[in-house]
């Protein structure tokens, strides 16, 4: 169980981080154009990323 949940907070993680990119002029999606977007953000991609690898290592066989 905690495999498929690591692997669905990874895949969480690198969609957040496909939406938050800019497009080629620049100019970021309308969601991050408020201040506090660079508040809180960048922690919401991180704790799922850092959650899912958590979470599969925690299910790693052979402890």
């Amino acid at each position: 169980m905690n495999v498929y949940a690591g692997i669905l907070l990874l895949a969480v993680a690198l969609f957040l981080i496909w939406v938050g990119r800019p497009d080629k002029a620049g100019v970021h999606r309308k969601f991050l154009r408020f201040n506090a977007a660079l508040v809180l953000y960048p922690p919401l991609v991180l704790s799922c990323f850092a959650f899912g690898v958590v979470a599969i290592i925690s299910s790693w066989p052979g402890k």
